[in-house]
């Protein structure tokens, strides 16, 4: 019996598990994987945020001429702070912007679809990006100036 009991005891004593010491190193190893990583996942998402912000200017700009040819009406496009405001005579709609900022300009989108500005320059993050005609029609301004023989 006595051989039988301390059989056991030699292999409970092997699968004993993790000391408290060997469990604290690894938590601390992941709390500074975690602190390192953290900091550049939130800069990434806010790069994202930004970036789909400018593309939601540029479409809606892009939708506006659009309509402007397809229904016949002017639009006045005004670029503040941070907010773009969009008027017709059909009413107003101002789209608020977290991350863009504008350096109030305000310009037209006449009846057949054209802006009365060739660029604007927005302010995305820390970033200046040049907002152009070509990025508000979606066609290159060759093909816009191009003459018909």
């Amino acid at each position: 019996m006595k051989g039988r009991q301390a059989v056991c005891r030699t292999k409970l004593e092997a699968a004993s598990g993790f000391t408290l010491i060997e469990l604290t190193i690894v938590i601390i190893i992941i709390a500074l994987a975690s602190a390192l990583i953290a900091p550049l996942s939130l800069k990434e998402l806010n790069k994202s945020n930004a970036k789909i912000e400018f593309l939601t200017v540029r479409n809606t700009i892009k939708t506006m001429s659009s309509q402007a040819f397809a229904r016949g009406i002017g639009y006045r496009v005004t670029l503040a702070g941070s907010t773009m405001t969009v008027e017709s005579v059909k009413g107003q709609q101002v789209f608020p912007f977290e991350y863009l900022q504008f350096p109030g300009v305000s310009f037209f989108v006449n009846h057949n679809g054209f802006p009365s500005i060739d660029a604007v320059t927005i302010k995305v993050g820390t970033q200046d990006r040049q907002l152009t005609m070509e990025d508000m029609l979606g066609v290159k301004q060759d093909l816009i100036y191009a003459q018909t023989p």
